[in-house]
């Protein structure tokens, strides 16, 4: 009865030496599989529900800040349709330069004289420099009637690249629209 070392040396003496090294490769290649790949599957499974339940909630908080802009808070009466989709404009836009807007502000006055209806929106924003700019040239080229009021920005820290911000824009609509 032959023994296993020597089985292994007879097929191992028949593949040469290149073929023996293609063989320990192979078999080098199995145990990093089994002792690294496959127990960080798992935490990379985890990783991605995490950042899928994550970009969800981010689209909830989007779509629930549209939906009441575009249905009125607490009995407030609900913006007009033009000022919805504006709205919804400006949402998108911010998501198209990697922006997560929160829930702004949004206040109605009416200038009478002109016969038109001034919202003005101020919209908190956190990213980097570059994306808020993009943002906001944008959001002003889409819409002619849109106008940046003001934009504060701070950074919490010298060398982080992230800023938090208020972004106050003005829409103007004829009354009625």
């Amino acid at each position: 009865m032959a023994r296993p070392l020597d089985i292994l040396k007879f097929y191992l003496g028949r593949l040469g030496r290149v073929g023996a090294v293609g063989a320990a490769l192979i078999v080098a290649s199995l145990a990093w599989d089994a002792a690294v790949v496959r127990p960080n599957e798992a935490e990379l499974q985890r990783q991605l529900v995490k950042n899928e339940q994550a970009r969800l909630a981010a689209e909830a908080q989007r779509t629930r800040a549209e939906t009441e802009a575009a249905t009125g808070i607490d009995g407030q009466p609900a913006l007009a349709p033009a000022a919805a989709a504006a709205l919804r404009r400006l949402f998108d836009t911010a998501a198209k330069n990697g922006l997560e807007l929160a829930q702004g502000e949004y206040r109605l006055s009416v200038v009478s004289d002109a016969g038109l209806q001034r919202y003005q929106l101020a919209l908190p924003v956190a990213g980097g420099y570059p994306e808020i700019r993009a943002f906001v040239a944008q959001a002003l080229n889409a819409d002619p009637a849109l106008a940046l009021s003001g934009i504060k920005l701070r950074r919490e820290r010298i060398e982080s690249p992230d800023l938090d911000g208020l972004v106050n824009f003005t829409l103007y609509l004829e009354i009625g629209a």
